[in-house]
């Protein structure tokens, strides 16, 4: 065989082996040896049953019964059917193929379990597979020769690596007629045999033809093998394993379809076949009707099995009819998703694998309905008798169904309800179809329809049995608190939840279900929710994920799918030639796909361009294969194969790495794949439950569980109640004195939850009011009534009539002090008295031992107000919140001290107004609009690195699409958008890459382009909200993008230009996402902005900045005299104004702003100080003002800004930030500048 066969067979395993249809085909039965022994005691038997005085038990002590053989592996067919010479010859093939022509591996059995090992090793069998099982699980009833024709049966197998990695088996059960000339191999040895005989011996002989495949195309396996079947009934024995091996080299041609909208045909056969792909990513491939269940159970007892699977129950499923078993077990592992069963599963037992269900592990299992007695012994175990659809639990010790929360239960019984299951009633009326084809494609689609609506049902179900358990979990230290969540279930429902055990990933599930699945959705409505998930290394693992992202569509598919037919299979699966064209029209096929496919069916295109990628590696042709992977980067990357990829560049030779690093458009691809993995995440560790504190807690330990209880969540906040609680002197906090404390305040947030108001009250609530506080009832000087605090203000609630009376809001608050009021009794009673702004007499309420409870959260939430409304940033009241809920549930504990002492030190806002030496400057709150924070406090704060604002329409009574929108970027590549005309942020934040986005534009709506430290460009879908594609054409971190719209041929036309840390430039067509042009500039370290002025680009470059033509020649340079202090001179910034012919630059550490002519680039004209400024960061050009941002030198937890006058060069305003240095600054239609800041705020600042 040539060299370029041996290319063409290594590549194709390297391309085909993760997406091929079929991994191997074996064919199962007895071996001659075993089947002549079993044939020469028959015969013998007999003969003796002729002779006189023979017994039964003549014949039972002298040979074995056929009920006792166990079968065996007789070959195995295994890609690659073509290359070098491979194959292993035995004297059970057939002599009359030539040697060459056989290339593909065949083994007997007896060499198979010589060497096993070995085998292994050939074939890449899947680690933990162990083969010298497989054939038990082909014959589960036990190896037998029949007496008289039986009919041709399937069933179904599931195999289970020790990684938890699953294949599907599809087994076809034959007999076939053997004669005594094919069991020997010679005339000489049949003739001694028959001497006796009268005739020639006949036997039937069951063989077993078992696929196996990573994909479980169940049904399409199974048409397979029935078009094989007919080729195998009018064969020879001599044929019959080279048939079966061209069929296994035929299916071994066919890849699988990734995800997407465009499914694979085939014909085999009379039989066009179908694979239709799954629908996203993460979704599972569906091949079979999830409704089966449902004609065997009741929607009572599928529920009620679904049950013991989601509480890990060991569940034991029997059947008289061996496909049945993985079918409906097959269902009940799809009801699940999004959650994965990741126990033991074994769908399939045979006879002699019955001692499994003595396993002590939790487990799935099938077997034959003759074992349910033998194995009702067995304890604690759940039994499914799926033929009478009933479901048992074992005689030893009873297992209780857990009750299911009330409103899921009858949601899905109602959705189940309206299910057709049985497809042939409800088309009944309908003609039958006369064309095969046709009726199966319908076949299919009422299938498909049918596995949609389950899906969403099933979805639904497991949105409400999860719901709300995210808002028990604190994320930050992966802390699940049980109690609290069991205690928010109905008192039914406790054992169920009780029983599920919930990991990181279930709940974070939990939480995108519960916020996608409305509680009663529309019916013609699509579910549609995209969402990021963590994996989690649960230990004692239940139902978890193992992916790193999903997307959960269930829907209706507007548009049908899009069928790319697949070549007719070559003459000669098993010729390398045949083989090589046969992908070469696969290759011309797709390729005229692309061709005919839109640039916005980005979906398709993808598919295309991945299917193409594999066949050409399969061809050998690996740097086109290579480019086919580079171009789903700029389409959507979700579909990038980083592994195969990866694979393909290692097993290339020096030769071939060097052309592809040759190639420019691979340059990038190779620098990130073999050296970096931008897209690889850390696993998260494991969801613990919390657990109270045993021993005396010093702070730091303290901390930790105060904020793993979910009581403070800010540090500092932490070590302050750790101060209080210590009391200044004690050290170490006790664990009674922490449970009393967490105790309490479970309490009170039982209580906010729970407080409930006459719907007329509710009525008339202010916009997004919440209840935080309701007193008991008290006298006062409006009336008899109860004191309600929100977070806006105090009201009364009347006690004798369903309405309330406003007291005061926090901002009208004066003065909160104790008073006695006026009693013809002798008794003080305790009252407050409130002092509020535009009115004659104070407010005064009775509340006797509440009084000094209520002053001190009065007075909090005043604080919080007057903070807010001070710095314009809204989080002090939610602060002020918090802080009420700690001093209610401090109040209630019996502490050793006096519980309102150590409450009122917990009034920090309170302290902090009193403390405060100045005020914000009148400059900065007169400029201050709004404070915008970017993560909560249980986040870790991350700097905004980048801000984009795109215009839209500000009228509210438009959609809210229309709106202008303000695009933040972290430092760990979360890009966040707010609607700017609410400052609301209406979407979950999109993940682009994990690292810091250094430069963000938007082309025109519909996109934004984010340059990145990982040397990548991200491009978001701003329509479908959503970063699935990248272009890679940097090698550096890209540092700076600009945008420019030409004129060509008289079209507006728009290209982007972007740079890269290392002098790099591309000119970008961001239609066709590809480079148009390039250059580089030679020994540049660090080129970090650009603009484009008059034709020319600039460039700022550590030092200098550069002037170039379009073709990175240089033109001028333009540097700064060193100054006599000897700071840095290294530029940060720059921009031009062009009506007033300026360029205005900012070093890193120079506290000036330096003004050039761009007529006269040799001095600069002119030197603003900016006092008190320690670094600058960025500028931008607003109306007739320049703003520059950086932070002080005083404080440098401060930033600061600096507007310029940029006519009269004068400094007009410096603005205080006190969120942190100033990293990011946009304008919003000058209007409002903002800027972002280092601790995930962003800033809105009023433009004069």
């Amino acid at each position: 065989m040539s060299d370029g066969s041996e290319q063409v067979a290594g590549d194709a395993e390297v391309g085909l082996r993760s997406h091929r249809l079929l991994e191997m085909c074996l064919i199962i039965g007895i071996s001659p040896k075993n089947l002549r022994r079993v044939i020469q005691q028959r015969t013998e038997v007999d003969i003796l049953r002729s002779s006189p005085g023979w017994t039964e038990k003549d014949m039972h002590s002298s040979f074995f019964d056929a009920a006792d053989i166990t079968p065996e592996v007789l070959s195995i067919h295994a890609p690659p059917f073509t290359g070098p010479q491979t194959n292993v010859h035995t004297d059970s093939q057939s002599s009359s193929h030539k040697q060459e022509e056989i290339m593909g591996p065949t083994f007997t059995s007896a060499q198979l379990f010589g060497n096993m090992e070995t085998f292994k090793d050939h074939l890449n069998v899947p680690r933990g597979i162990e083969l010298c099982g497989l054939p038990e699980l082909c014959f589960p009833d036990g190896f037998k020769l029949p007496v008289e024709e039986q009919e041709e049966s399937f069933h179904f197998l599931v195999l289970t690596d020790i990684l938890g990695n699953r294949q599907q088996g599809v087994v076809l059960h034959i007999n076939r007629e053997i004669k005594e000339s094919d069991l020997y191999q010679s005339p000489t040895e049949c003739t001694e045999l028959t001497t006796d005989c009268s005739e020639p011996f006949k036997v039937l002989v069951p063989f077993g033809i078992c696929i196996i495949t990573k994909f479980p195309y169940y049904t399409v396996l199974k048409d397979c093998l029935s078009c094989l079947l007919l080729d195998l009934q009018s064969c020879g024995e001599r044929e019959f394993e080279m048939k079966v091996k061209e069929f296994a080299a035929q299916l071994a041609l066919v890849p699988c379809p990734p995800p997407g909208s465009i499914q694979l045909c085939f014909e085999l056969g009379p039989l066009s076949i179908v694979l239709s792909p799954p629908e996203d990513i993460d979704s599972p491939v569906i091949d079979i009707g999830l409704h089966i269940p449902f004609l065997c159970f009741k929607s009572e007892t599928v529920l009620q099995i679904l049950t013991y699977i989601l509480t890990e129950r060991r569940l034991v499923f029997f059947s008289t009819n061996w496909p049945l078993l993985t079918l409906v077990t097959e269902c009940f592992i799809h009801y699940l998703y999004p959650l994965q069963w990741r126990h033991p599963y074994i769908p399939v037992l045979g006879n002699q694998m019955l001692d499994l269900v003595m396993a002590p592990t939790v487990f799935l299992m099938g077997c034959h309905s003759r074992h349910f007695e033998t194995i009702n012994e067995v304890e604690e175990l759940v039994l499914v008798d799926v033929d009478n659809g009933t479901v048992l639990t074992t005689q030893h010790k009873g297992l209780e169904t857990p009750h299911l929360p009330t409103a899921a239960v009858e949601e899905f019984l109602t959705s189940t309800q309206q299910l057709r299951a049985n497809t042939e009633l409800s088309s009944a009326h309908l003609a039958s179809h006369t064309n095969l084809a046709k009726a199966r494609q319908k076949k299919r689609d009422q299938r498909q329809q049918m596995n949609n609506k389950l899906r969403q049902i099933f979805l639904q179900l497991i949105g409400n049995l999860l719901r709300d358990v995210s808002k028990h979990l604190n994320l930050k230290h992966r802390v699940f608190n049980k109690k609290e969540f069991l205690d928010s279930r109905q008192p039914a429902a406790q054992p169920f939840y009780n029983s599920v055990r919930i990991s990181l990933s279930v709940v974070d599930i939990a939480h995108q279900l519960s916020s996608a699945v409305a509680v009663n959705p529309p019916p013609p409505t699509p579910l549609q929710k995209s969402c990021k998930v963590f994996v989690s290394d649960f230990s004692g693992g239940m139902l978890r994920l193992q992916v790193i992202s999903l997307s959960y569509r269930v829907r209706q598919r507007l548009t049908a799918f899009r069928t790319l037919y697949l070549p007719s299979f070559p003459c000669d699966p098993l010729d390398c030639l045949s083989v090589s064209l046969y992908y070469t029209k696969l290759v011309v096929q797709i390729s005229r796909t692309i061709d005919q496919t839109c640039i916005e069916d980005s979906e398709a295109l993808a598919v295309c361009f991945y299917l193409r990628g594999i066949v050409r590696l399969a061809q050998g042709q690996s740097l086109q294969a290579l480019l086919d992977f580079q171009n789903l980067e700029k389409i959507n990357m979700n579909f990038f194969p980083w592994d195969l990829v990866k694979h393909t560049l290692n097993s290339m030779t020096p030769e071939q790495l060097h052309t592809v690093q040759e190639t420019e458009e691979l340059k990038r691809l190779f620098f990130g794949t073999m050296q970096k993995h931008w897209d690889t995440l850390k696993q998260e560790e494991s969801v613990k439950n919390f657990e109270l504190p045993q021993m005396p807690l010093n702070k730091q330990d303290f901390g930790m569980h105060i904020q793993a209880a979910g009581i403070v969540n800010n540090p500092n906040n932490t070590d302050r109640l750790f101060d209080i609680l210590a009391g200044g002197q004690q050290k170490l906090i006790e664990p009674k004195m922490f449970d009393e404390l967490y105790s309490r305040w479970n309490e009170i947030k039982s209580e906010m939850d729970n407080i409930t108001l006459p719907p007329e009250v509710m009525q008339n609530l202010l916009e997004n009011e919440r209840i935080s506080k309701v007193s008991n009832p008290v006298k006062t000087s409006y009336g008899l009534g109860r004191v309600v605090l929100s977070q806006k203000r105090l009201f009364l609630l009347m006690e004798a009539h369903p309405y309330c009376k406003e007291i005061a809001l926090f901002r009208d608050i004066e003065e909160v002090e104790f008073c006695l009021p006026v009693s013809i009794f002798p008794l003080k009673i305790l009252a407050l008295k409130i002092k509020v702004r535009d009115k004659k007499e104070p407010f005064i309420a009775n509340l006797k031992s509440e009084r000094d409870l209520w002053k001190v959260i009065i007075r909090e939430m005043c604080a919080g107000k007057f903070l807010a409304d001070r710095h314009k940033d809204p989080q002090y009241i939610q602060q002020a919140l918090s802080n009420i809920q700690l001093i209610n549930a401090v109040a209630k504990c019996n502490f050793h001290q006096r519980p309102m002492v150590i409450a009122s030190k917990l009034a920090y806002l309170d302290h902090t107004v009193g403390q405060e030496s100045q005020a914000v400057p009148r400059m900065t709150s007169d400029a201050l609009k709004h404070t915008l924070h970017l993560t909560d406090s249980n986040s870790t704060p991350y700097a905004v690195d980048v801000l984009l604002y795109v215009p839209g329409n500000l009228d509210p009574c438009e959609s809210a699409e229309t709106h202008p929108k303000l695009w933040c970027g972290l430092s760990d590549g979360r890009v966040m958008m707010y609607n700017a005309a609410t400052w609301i942020m209406e979407q979950p934040p999109i993940q682009a890459g994990h690292s810091k986005l250094n430069c963000m534009i938007g082309i025109g709506y519909e996109q934004v382009w984010l340059g990145s430290e990982d040397s990548s460009i991200y491009i978001i879908d701003a329509l479908a909200m959503s970063c699935n594609k990248r272009l890679v054409g940097h090698r550096n971190q890209v540092s700076d993008m600009i945008q420019e719209e030409t004129q060509e041929n008289g079209d507006s036309i728009s290209q982007i230009y972007s740079c890269s840390l290392d002098g790099s430039i591309l000119l970008w067509d961001p239609g066709l996402m590809e480079i148009k042009s390039q250059f580089q500039l030679p020994q540049c370290w660090r080129l970090i902005s650009m603009l484009l002025h008059r034709d020319h680009i600039w460039c700022c470059v550590e030092y200098s900045l550069l002037v170039l033509a379009r073709d990175g020649t240089q033109i001028q340079e333009v540097t700064l005299t060193p100054s006599p202090e000897g700071s840095s001179n290294l530029m940060t910034d720059f921009l031009i104004i062009p009506q007033r012919d300026e360029l205005w630059v900012v070093c890193s550490q120079r506290a000036n702003v330096y003004i050039w002519k761009t007529d006269d680039l040799k001095d600069p004209i002119q030197t603003i100080p900016l006092p008190g400024c320690a670094n600058i960061s960025c500028m931008i050009h607003v109306k007739n003002q320049v703003w520059v941002g950086g932070g002080g030198t005083t404080n440098n937890s401060k930033g600061r800004i600096y507007i310029i006058n940029s006519e009269s060069h004068s400094l007009e305003k410096e603005l205080e930030a006190p969120c942190g240095g100033i990293g990011a600054l946009c304008s919003a239609e000058d209007r409002y500048v903002l800027s972002g800041t280092q601790d995930s705020k962003a800033i809105i600042w009023k433009v004069d």
